[in-house]
Formats: structure tokens, C-alpha cells, sequence
């Protein structure tokens, strides 16, 4: 892929996360959270909250691969195994995720606007060393990548491309086929993709959600993409990092149309 990256000045980007997974370790608490919390981010970090863990992630190839399990859904954690802690900077901009099995940083849509993916690798990855240095000389254990992920969440409001679902394909051609026969037009949508990265170098999944970010919010198509795969002996994280975000942002631009990017400001 040699071609410059799309750049769009307006995207409708309102959220962006990058994180890193790597082997449980068997000491962690949300004490230890807290305890990094006070010892090595600065004061404008203001507030925690628990959240549930999230379950650990895979992507496998080649004999290892296997077909994904569909379950009830339901998963029961045993009481030995903590939360994840959400540490929140006081603008609510950024915010820390950790767990035993995870380390994640997140950017929210905000009065400064998307500081680019360029502004936040080196945060991520700074506030990555800064725990993995944490967890070392608190004899916690090492802390070794085997994950990478990246995702962007994206908002279309009603009003701004879109007045009904009808309009989505309009928007969003290159994730539509053609209608089926004998049809009234599209009521609402909710779907998964999930494509393979060359090369095996990981997975990326599209999810398309129609909704509100609140009760009384306008109608609103979240459009999430998300890029994972294995950090390895031949794959690194930032290498890993930035293979997921040259492949959503390409991915994204190719699935919407030119009407939107005029309307996201797109100059490259």
C-alpha cells in the first residue's frame, strides 16, 4: 500500500481506542490499578470507575485457527478475577483502561476534537512502557504483548447524509448489495463483516449499529471498526498498531461515498 493515506479534516470519528493484550497477571487487583494510577499519571487524571473485564482475544491462522464459538452469550467470571479500572482524565478526552489481561487507551469525541492517530500512538505507547515498568518493579510480572488492537467509532446523525435507512446504501455503498425482491424500503439494519488482514497479519470487523447515544439523542448510524492481530517474535505491536490503522482508514474510505467525503472534509 503505497498510496498516501485518506485524511479527512471533519471525520465523523467520535471515539478511538488502542490497546494492547498480553498474559494474565496473577497478582493484579484494582488496588495495583489505583496504586498506577497515583504513582504515574499526572494530576489531570481525576477519577476511576470499575467496569467488567473483558474476555481475551485470539486471532489464530493456519492449524491453529478454529471456527468461532456462538454460546448463549453469557459468560460467569469466578470471583478471583478483577474488574477492569477506568481511569478518566478530568476533559473526559482520554481515558486508561486496565485489567489483569489488558492495557487500553481511549480517545472521546470532545471540545479539542480528533487529535489524530499520529498524536496517539506515542501516548499509547508512552502510557504502555510507563505500566509494563510498573508492573516489573512492582514483581507483578512481565508484561508481554500478544494482541493488538485498534478501533474507530464512527456517528452519522439523521440530517446530516441520511433521512431514513434508504439512504444508508447511498452513504455506505460499499458495504450494501442490492435490496431483495418485493421490499418495502429498509427499516433499520444491524450487521457484522469480518475479513481476514494479508498475509495473515490479523482480522478486521465492521459492525453497523442503529441507535442514540441517549433517550432523547437524534437517530444515529454507529459505524465500528476494528483491527486486530498476534504480537509475535515477527510481528510487533507498534508494527501490529499501525497495520490496523492503515486498514481501517483505507477500509473506511472505500466503503463511504464521495458525497460524505465532501461533507468530512476529505484532502487526501
Amino acid at each position: 500500500m503505497s498510496e498516501p493515506l485518506p485524511k479527512f479534516d471533519a471525520p465523523p470519528v467520535i471515539e478511538t481506542v488502542l490497546g494492547a493484550q498480553f498474559a494474565k497477571l496473577p497478582n493484579f487487583s484494582g488496588a495495583v490499578a489505583g496504586w498506577f494510577w497515583k504513582k504515574h499519571l499526572p494530576s489531570d487524571w481525576k477519577k476511576t470507575k470499575p467496569a467488567p473485564r473483558l474476555e481475551d482475544q485470539f486471532e489464530r491462522f493456519g492449524p491453529e485457527r478454529k471456527p468461532e464459538f456462538r454460546g448463549a452469550g453469557i459468560r460467569v467470571y469466578s470471583g478471583d478475577e478483577p474488574d477492569r479500572t477506568q481511569i478518566i482524565r478530568g476533559d473526559e478526552e482520554r481515558m486508561i483502561q486496565i485489567q489483569d489481561s489488558r492495557f487500553i487507551l481511549n480517545w472521546r469525541r470532545g471540545p479539542s476534537g480528533y487529535p489524530s492517530y499520529a498524536k496517539l500512538l506515542p501516548e499509547f505507547l508512552q502510557s504502555f512502557q510507563k505500566f509494563s515498568a510498573f508492573a516489573a518493579e512492582s514483581e507483578l510480572d512481565v508484561v508481554q504483548a500478544n494482541q493488538w488492537e485498534v478501533t474507530y467509532v464512527n456517528a452519522l446523525e439523521r440530517g446530516e447524509l441520511w433521512e431514513s435507512p434508504a439512504d444508508w446504501p447511498r452513504i455506505l455503498p460499499g458495504l450494501y448489495s442490492p435490496p431483495a425482491w418485493g421490499t418495502q424500503p429498509l427499516e433499520t439494519q444491524n450487521a457484522e463483516w469480518k475479513f481476514v488482514i494479508e498475509e495473515d497479519r490479523g482480522r478486521l470487523f465492521i459492525s453497523l449499529r442503529h441507535g442514540r447515544t441517549s433517550m432523547d439523542g437524534p437517530d444515529t448510524l454507529f459505524l465500528q471498526i476494528t483491527a486486530r492481530g498476534p504480537v509475535d517474535v515477527e510481528r510487533s505491536l507498534e508494527g501490529g498498531l499501525n497495520v490496523g490503522h492503515e486498514v481501517i482508514v483505507r477500509s473506511f474510505a472505500a466503503m463511504t461515498s464521495t458525497d460524505a467525503h465532501k461533507r468530512w472534509k476529505r484532502r487526501a
